[in-house]
Parts: C-alpha cells; sequence; structure tokens
C-alpha cells in the first residue's frame, strides 16, 4: 500500500512547561535560612549538598559534585549571568548572599540546551526584585560576618530596589592585635558581598532590571 506524504504541523508554545522538567530542585530560600548553619551564616551550597544525587566532596567544602561530575562541570548563574568563582574563605562560605536571593533552581541533568558549556548540573539562582509596596530592611552580626538587606519602592508600584551587603569582621579584630605584636605588620583576612538591583514594571508582560553583584 502506497499513501501519500503526511505533513504534520503545530505551534510550538510560547510559555516553557516547567512541569515537565526532570531532575530538578527547587529549595525555597526560607527553608535554607533555618537549617542549621555554620557560625550562623546560611548557605545555599550546604544546603544543596543535602539533596539526593549531589555529595560535597572535601569536609566543610562548598564545591558541588552531581552525579559524580567535579565543581567546575556545574553552571552557576545569577539572573542569567555566570558566576565562576562561588567560595570565600576557601569553601567554607559561599558567595551567595541568602538575604538577596529570591529562588534557586538545581538542574542535575537533561537541562534546557539554552544554559550549554556545563556537563554535571545547573544551579539557576534568582535575585529579590525589591519590595513595590514598603521599605523593608533587616540587619544581622553572626560569628562569621555582619550583613545589612534593604528594599523599597522608588515608585510605587512601578519600580523598586534592593540593595544587600555582607563583610567577615575577623579582620577588624586580627588586624591590631597584630600590629601591635608584631611590630608595626597587620595581618587580616576578610571577604565582602554586594548585591543590588534595580527592577521597573511596565506591564504584566514587559519589564526591565539590573542586576549587579561585586565580591
Amino acid at each position: 500500500i502506497v499513501i501519500e506524504e503526511v505533513t504534520v504541523k503545530a505551534q510550538r508554545p510560547v510559555t516553557y512547561d516547567r512541569e515537565k522538567e526532570m531532575s530538578t530542585i527547587s529549595v525555597p530560600v526560607s527553608k535554607v535560612t533555618v537549617l542549621p548553619a555554620l557560625g550562623g551564616e546560611s548557605d545555599i551550597l550546604k544546603t544543596l549538598q543535602l539533596m539526593p544525587g549531589v555529595q560535597s566532596g572535601n569536609e566543610a567544602s562548598g564545591g558541588l559534585y552531581v552525579r559524580g561530575g567535579s565543581p567546575d562541570q556545574n553552571l552557576m548563574i545569577i539572573d542569567d549571568v555566570p558566576v565562576y568563582y562561588v567560595n570565600h574563605l576557601g569553601g567554607f562560605v559561599s558567595t551567595f548572599n541568602s538575604d538577596a536571593i529570591n529562588s534557586m533552581k538545581l538542574i542535575k541533568g537533561g537541562f534546557p540546551a539554552r544554559y550549554g558549556s556545563r556537563l554535571s548540573s545547573v544551579l539557576d539562582i534568582r535575585m529579590k526584585e525589591g519590595n513595590m509596596k514598603e521599605q523593608h530592611g533587616n540587619f544581622m552580626i553572626g560569628m562569621i560576618a555582619a550583613k545589612y538587606m534593604i528594599e523599597g519602592p522608588i515608585k510605587k508600584d512601578t519600580t523598586s530596589y534592593l540593595i544587600s551587603v555582607r563583610r567577615l569582621m575577623y579582620d577588624l579584630i586580627t588586624r591590631p592585635l597584630t600590629y601591635y605584636s608584631s611590630s608595626g605588620v597587620s595581618v587580616g583576612y576578610t571577604f565582602y558581598d554586594f548585591n543590588a538591583k534595580l527592577n521597573h514594571y511596565f506591564s504584566p508582560d514587559d519589564r526591565i532590571y539590573l542586576s549587579i553583584y561585586s565580591g
């Protein structure tokens, strides 16, 4: 039996169906902040090391070994921008400040081709967009670092901002001690993370934002 050629056509849906994503873990940041943390400093990478298929490697290391891969085979992005160095203190603390993060998603396999360039996994992190209704902020001093976050509207229901800063405090102690104990030579180690975001709302389908990270 010989039949004529049949052509089947369909339109690709514009929206991506997230329910069909495989090997994907979404962890609410609110859950990260209540887990036990080193020196009171919550860390999203330490949280992900507790997930199935993910190992931590060395003790207290911040690397992610996903299904046998190495840490350099993981793509980590903040608001679609790759971050190449994600650790402070040799891996004890990650560069991701939980105060500035809205959501995170770890894709352990079968990730979309738009990510590319990595073999093991994709960690997709989204920063908070700032409160468009009222001002909010918080301040915390822990055993490892101090951090401050403020967010609020520039123009209510239209434009918002977020600023978050975190800094290690140990050098404020070690520098004076070493200065007086070693003939005027001060020694200290510190790190800082600065996150900022400016978000402008045009319509339900259109918005523009500027994300900044420095560390």
